[in-house]
């Protein structure tokens, strides 16, 4: 491999990155270069904005620039650079907004860096001048929020609640020939215990033992279900299930949102009841989003194949890797090109492709456990992109604020403005 200060490897690093075939320790490497090598600003021409193609021809065009003017230090002195974005945001892209006007299609993109997230990075020019963002309000850090955490509630079969924040890592209970032991960073494990087993009884209907595991608002958790199913949870959801799955199934109630990993037993169907729907899988990948806020019950598989049936009316839809269940009235299937966008959240980051203002924000709702305000009529903007879930409620309300959509925070009210 050539040396990280061979002008030809950042040379080739910039072209890996166009191509999306860098790594992030190469990312890593780049921008760390490039940061230190200068202070080079960008300024986008409108039509680049509208382009992507001409967007990275651009941007490439500012790197390979840089790489020439690196041995010529007057250059690089003498150039007067006018806006604020450093390429560094370019190239640690975290998250872009589109916005739509009804009458045309009209593009932006406004890429953030969590360093540099108080500052502007990209801006579409009119009439060779900057665009000025127009900030109605200002945000104050003393009335920040931090973002959600592992935090949730194990409600036993007796009732006994135990607040798994607080609780310490070791065993906490034994229900049902399972011994429940929290582990480190958030995860909750039900391990079948041999000596606990050899004193109960063939579990019959009448012995089987609910459990339930309920995240607030700005909190998630894991659980490792006594089947060794894997199961995370995002805020604001709750899941119950037995602490030992008797019969042919292996039944699970869900409320809101949860990323499961199914272990694969063939002589008994998992099963995960929601809202209006079952889904019904031998051993896979799949993500269900079925809060009650939400317009639809969503259902996106990654890996193996899962059969979505519709209570209500009985009919049924399988679906394959890369699909997405829609059921509202009725069930639709469609094929996602990003199933990364639908665990997005269990990844740590919000993903939105073509998503409305109230969409983004009931997801900002239940991770900073805040509730949503608005005042007067939204704009008709479509947000795309990701953004890190770690970063605090007002460093990504100023990201949301880069288009004409404000806010101001009032204790846990965000209050939205046009």
């Amino acid at each position: 491999m050539k040396p990280l200060s061979s002008d030809e490897r950042y040379q080739e690093l910039a072209e890996k990155w166009l191509n999306n075939t860098i790594t992030p320790e190469e990312k890593e490497a780049f921008t760390q270069w490039y940061n230190f090598a200068q202070d080079k600003n960008i300024i986008l021409p409108e039509n680049y904005v509208s382009n992507e193609k001409e967007l990275k021809a651009r941007i490439f065009s500012e790197i390979e620039n840089a790489i020439s003017a690196k041995d010529s230090p007057s250059i690089r002195r003498n150039y007067k650079w006018y806006y604020a974005a450093s390429a560094a945001a370019i190239i640690a892209v975290v998250f872009s907004i589109t916005m739509h006007f009804t009458s045309k299609i009209k593009v932006t993109e406004l890429v953030v860096a969590k360093e540099i997230v108080d500052k502007p990075s990209v801006y579409t020019p009119k009439k060779d001048k900057p665009l000025v963002p127009q900030i109605k309000t200002v945000l104050l850090s003393a009335n920040d929020i931090e973002p959600g955490d592992d935090k949730a509630i194990l409600t036993l079969g007796d009732g006994t609640k135990i607040i798994l924040d607080d609780a310490q890592n070791g065993i906490l209970a034994n229900q049902g020939g399972n011994t429940i032991l929290k582990a480190a960073e958030g995860e909750l494990i039900y391990a079948f215990s041999n000596e606990i087993n050899t004193k109960l009884p063939d579990v019959t209907s009448d012995d089987i033992i609910f459990n339930t595991i309920e995240t607030p608002k700005g909190g998630k958790f894991q659980v490792r279900l006594p089947d060794g199913s894997k199961v995370w949870l995002n805020a604001a959801s709750s899941i119950r299930f037995s602490t030992k799955f008797a019969g042919s199934k292996r039944q699970v109630e869900l409320h809101g949102e949860a990323y499961f990993e199914v272990a694969h037993d063939e002589s008994k169907i998992f099963e995960v009841n929601t809202r209006n729907q079952t889904v019904q899988v031998f051993g896979t990948h799949f993500n269900i989003n079925a809060y009650e806020d939400e317009p639809s019950v969503n259902t996106t598989l990654l890996e193996g194949s899962v059969r979505i049936s519709d209570i209500r009316t009985n009919i049924s839809q399988m679906l394959k890797p890369g699909e997405q269940s829609k059921l509202t009235e009725r069930i639709e299937v469609i094929n996602v090109k990003n199933t990364a966008e639908a665990v997005a959240w269990k990844e740590g980051y919000f993903q939105f492709h073509e998503a409305d203002i109230k969409t983004v924000m009931r997801q900002i709702e239940r991770w900073y456990d805040v509730s949503i305000i608005y005042e007067g009529d939204m704009p008709n903007y479509r947000f795309g992109g990701e953004i890190e879930r770690s970063l605090s409620l007002i460093q990504v309300l100023k990201v949301l604020e880069k288009t004409k959509v404000h806010f101001r925070l009032e204790g846990r009210e965000v209050i939205v403005m046009p």
